[in-house]
Parts: C-alpha cells; structure tokens; sequence
C-alpha cells in the first residue's frame, strides 16, 4: 500500500533521474538530496546522488553514497559492482576486488559469460590446465592482458581466449603461453577464470600493479612497421604523431571525446605528421576539419583500424608520440611500450592509477591528462599535451655507440633491431675495424685500426677516437633492448653513468682467465674487484673515453689491455669524474632473472647465455 507522500517521492525520482541522464548532474544533486532527507526510496536516490558526483570528480562524496545504498540493498547486484567500481577508481583495491564478480549479476553488464562446469582457477588449489576466458572490449581484453605473464608462473599450461584481432599480437610476444580466438570450444582443461577477475588475485595495492602488469606485452610485426616507415617514407626528420580522439563505446564515448579543432596548434609543429589512429570510421570528421583548417590527418587506406589490430599496432610502431583520448588504441599504443599522451575522462577506474608524474602504473610508456569532471573544457589538458609534444620533437634523437669486431654480426643485429623496434629514429653509431661487416640498419660507421686482441683497449680507443659531443648510451654487442632509453635525459647534469653491479655481487673472483693472471685478486668477490660494468654506460661526451683509454695505455697493467681493461679503468674513473650510477638489473638484466625483473629496458646474454 502506498501513500501520497510515498508516490509523490517516487514522482521525484523519476525526475530527477531524468535531469541526471541530461547530465544537469549538479541540478540532480539539489533535487536527490531532498529524496535522501525524506528516508522515501533513499537507496535509488543515493545511487543516483553518488552517479552525479562520481560524474563531477567528487569521489569522496560519490563513495559514502554508494556505501550505504549497498548495505540498503544488499542483494542489488548492479549497486554492487558500482560499489566496487567506485572502491577500484580509488585505489582501495581490496574493497575494490570483493564485489567484482556481482558484475556478472548485473543487468548493466552486457558481456557474455562462458558457459562451463569447470571450477574457477584460485592459487595454490593443484590447478594445472587453465583456461583464461575474455570478456568485455579490445581494450579491456588488452588492459588484463598485462597480467597473464604473471598468472602464467602459477600454472603448467595457459590457454587464453582473446578477441581473433588480438591473436598474432598477443602470440608474438608471449610464446610461452597458448592463444585461441574467443569463440571456440575448448577442453582439456582442469580449471578456469574470466580475465577480469585475475587482478583481485595478486594486486592488493596500487603499489603491487607494476610488479604483476608487464610492460610491452603486445609485439607488432615488424617487417610491416618496417614496410610502413617505407611506403609512408618517414624520414628521421619527421615527427610523426598519431592521433585518436573519439571513442565510440556506448553512453561514455561522448564524454570521452575531444573536438578536433582542439588541435589545431599541433599542426606548427616543424616537420609534424599526424597520423589518424581512430578506432573507428572518422573519415568525414577528417574529410570536414581539412577544408576547415587545411591541415592534413594522414589515413593510410591499406590498414583497417577497427578490423586489423596488428596493422593498427604496426602504424602506432612508427610513431614518435600517440595522442590518444580513452579507447582501444589507447591501450594498444600502452601495451606495445609506445610514448603515449593520454586524454583522461575520468570515467574508467584503471586509468586513475599513476605515479606521482601521471605515468599509468598499467602501462609505463601512457602519461594521462585527466579531465577535472565531466563538463569540463578539454583546453587545459590538450595546451599541456600539445606543450609536451613540441618539447618532444626538439629533443635530440638518442644515441646509442656499439663496438664490435669479427666476422660474426648475428649478435649486433639482434641488437641493433632491438633499438630499432624500441626506438625507430634513434642514431645507432658502429665502432669497429676495416674487415668487419656492418648490420643493418645501422647510421653511421666510425672504422680505425683496432687490434683484436687487445680488444679492451681497442674498445676504449674506439669510444674516444669516435668523438662524439653529444651524450649517449655506449653497450657491449650482445645485449637486447626492451624499452626506449633516454641517454640525455638519464645523465641529467652528470658527466657518465657507470653500471653498478646487481647480480652476483658475493661470488668469488675467479684469477686464471683466458690464460691471463689475475692472482693479485685472489680470494676478493667480484663486487671487490669490479663493482661497475662496462657492458652500458652513458657519458656526455667522448672526454671521460679518452681518459680511460690513456689510464689503460700508460698506467694499468699491460693484461688488462687483453681482458678487464674497460672495467679496471673505469673503477679507478669513478673516483675522479661527475659520476653517478645506474643499475645492473635495469639496464644489463640477466636473462635467469627477468621472472623477477619484467621492467628491465635492456637484458644482456654474456658468456655462456649467447649461444643458449
């Protein structure tokens, strides 16, 4: 039986459910608070109140809201998936992860759940065969799929079911795990989870995300990025940008979106080339803002963006920057490692988790723009991108030096298509003597007379004859680079970075090598006798080369010129220069322990890990 009072307070409701779906959030507020006051239908009513502040970015007062809407409605499943949202977007994942499966009771939740007896995967239950199951979007599908790596440890064999899109993408870069596309039958398999529940396993805290999300877990194809930098004919003077900045998905596209002419000043940039990214058909939004302005939104008409995901994620490889609002391309730029600039709507809870520099702890390489709410100018945030790109594009290319001598190059290939594929317009300078073939793609060639075996003091020479005035990244030829490398930006006002030494700090020296004497450093660790490595090494210019080299030549022992001459001088430059260090496990990795160190940029396969 009803009442006046009570049909009346439902009559409001309605209305104001009206005004909050005309997004007049804050005129909703004032007519929901005097619902709320009344104690008539408060639940829906405090939904609805906490929605609009949600919308406005006051998630301290969205949160009580939905709090206690929960403990009205216990058994309301759609408020308690917001709840958990809402916990999540805050950064309290452990609230966060509690509810999340109630997704699967909500009537707003349209992803399709598989159908299955097998039992859900939970840590340490004996499962050995596990079935990861997709739901949601691409982009969703590419978020958790940060993760796998991770859960991969906890089982003997993974299949994952992605989006048929994501296939050779996914495939590439992880071949230790198994792929299907999502809409196969499976069996064979002893336990299974849906991908947006692997989080609440392992995360707990913000803090824990980089330690489970890996980075660059997509890999593009690389002779397409390279055909495409060809039939583009990108120059190492252009600077290309791709640009996304709508998103289709269904009532939070709009509020995700940013007007074109937002961007108007991007096209002053010298050299600028701006590549349309859009996840959708935007050909008559490009067609109409060229004859509005007369600049040009490159389409590359032989890649599909929405059907063919790895040549989207080729076309992002050969960008210097993608500028992106929140959508699938968003995503795939982040999980390809790619320097992207992000447009944040605030509307999707993983975005909200960054560094104190707005780095997404998701995906390293996305810095995020958040919007202060929902009705606010998107001008600020895109000023401050379009900032940040012309600092971007006068920055020097990085440089990187390699000295390599002899008939074999398989190694330097390796590593000189590492940089590449990490970073397309870096300047890669060879060192080396007048017989040794020269890898592909590398800039430049600076050759002398090195005699091989004094190869450590041939290195140094080489270093300091190159002459190079610039700051750079000088590597041993048998490493491999995973993530771009800033060497100007890394030395900061320092005149070298030497490599401190991670691994194996404890074991003893060994003193007979390579037929040499090394007895003086009997019965020292390795962390004694050489605490810096040579193998990466960042210096402002060629100055700090020249010294050791002369510190070799005319006060260390003649051995050292045959075996241990770079890091016998470099111990004794530690002592005189503008020094500073930077870590083995960071930037010389050791392939045994990458499982514990996925955020290496670079790894090296010394000694006996070459050939293996």
């Amino acid at each position: 039986m009803t009442t006046p009072l009570f049909d009346k307070m439902i009559q409001s409701l309605r209305e104001s459910v009206v005004i909050v779906e005309e997004e007049r959030f804050d005129d909703a507020v004032k007519s929901l608070d005097v619902i709320v006051q009344t104690g008539v239908v408060v639940s829906q009513a405090l939904v609805q109140r906490g929605r609009c502040h949600w919308e406005m970015k006051r998630w301290d007062k969205a949160m009580p809201d939905f709090e206690l809407a929960s403990k009205m409605e216990p058994n309301n499943y759609d408020i308690q998936w917001t709840v958990s949202l809402m916990y999540l977007q805050t950064g309290d994942f452990q609230r966060g992860w509690e509810n999340i499966d109630a997704r699967w009771k909500s009537q707003k939740f349209d992803s399709a759940r598989l159908k299955t007896s097998k039992p859900s995967w939970e840590p340490n239950k004996g499962y050995k065969d596990l079935l990861v199951w997709s739901e949601q979007g691409v982009g969703d599908q590419i978020l958790y799929g940060s993760m796998f790596r991770t859960l991969r440890k906890e089982v003997n064999d993974m299949l994952v079911m992605v989006d048929v899109r994501l296939l050779p993408l996914f495939e590439r870069a992880n071949p230790d795990i198994n792929f299907c596309p999502q809409n196969v039958k499976v069996k064979g398999i002893d336990s299974q989870i849906p991908m947006g529940s692997i989080g609440k396993y392992f995360i707990r805290e913000a803090a824990d995300i980089p330690n489970v999300a890996s980075e660059r877990f997509l890999k593009a194809d690389p002779e397409r990025v390279k055909d495409l930098r060809k039939n583009l004919n990108i120059s190492d003077d252009d600077f290309v940008v791709g640009l996304s900045w709508s998103s289709a998905a269904p009532k939070i596209g709009d509020h995700k979106s940013v007007d074109l002419r937002e961007f108007d000043r991007l096209f002053d940039i010298p050299n600028v080339r701006v590549i349309n990214l859009q996840y959708t058909n935007s050909f008559k939004q490009i067609y109409d803002y060229e004859v509005a302005t007369g600049n040009r939104i490159e389409i590359v008409p032989s890649i599909d963006n929405r059907d063919d995901l790895d040549g989207l994620a080729a076309l992002i490889e050969c960008c210097d920057a993608v500028v992106s609002v929140s959508n699938a391309t968003a995503h795939l730029a982040g999980a390809l490692g790619v320097r992207t600039l992000l447009l944040d709507g605030n509307k999707l809870w993983f975005w909200s988790q960054t560094d104190k520099n707005q780095k997404s702890l998701w995906y390293p390489s996305v810095t995020t723009y958040p919007r202060d709410n929902v009705h606010a100018p998107w001008t600020p945030q895109v000023t401050t991108i379009l900032n940040q790109l012309e600092l971007i594009a006068t920055k020097e290319r990085p440089t990187i030096v390699f000295f390599h001598v002899g008939d074999d190059v398989s190694l330097p290939q390796q590593m000189v298509s590492s940089i590449r594929e990490c970073m397309p317009n870096a300047d890669i300078i060879m060192c080396t003597d007048e017989t040794t073939p020269i890898p592909d793609e590398v800039d430049s060639v600076h050759v002398g007379k090195y005699d091989r075996s004094k190869i450590m003091l041939s290195r140094l020479r080489a270093f300091a004859e190159l002459c190079l005035n610039k700051p750079a990244m000088y590597v041993d030829s048998d490493m491999v680079f995973r993530a771009p490398v800033d060497p100007k930006a890394m030395l900061g006002d320092k005149d070298i970075l030497m490599c401190r030494r991670s691994f194996n700090r404890d074991a003893l020296f060994n003193p007979n090598q390579r037929g040499l004497d090394f007895s003086e450093y009997t019965g020292k660790t390795l962390d004694e006798v050489y605490p810096y490595l040579a193998c990466v090494t960042v210096t402002k210019n060629f100055e700090p080369w020249a010294k050791m080299a002369d510190m070799l030549r005319l006060f260390i022992a003649e051995k050292f010129q045959i075996w241990y001459g770079d890091q016998e001088a470099m111990k004794y430059f530690s002592t005189l220069g503008n020094s500073a260090f930077i870590d083995e496990w960071e930037y010389a990795c050791l392939p045994e322990h990458l499982d514990y160190n996925m955020t290496a940029k670079i790894i090296h396969f010394k000694g006996d890990r070459k050939p293996k």
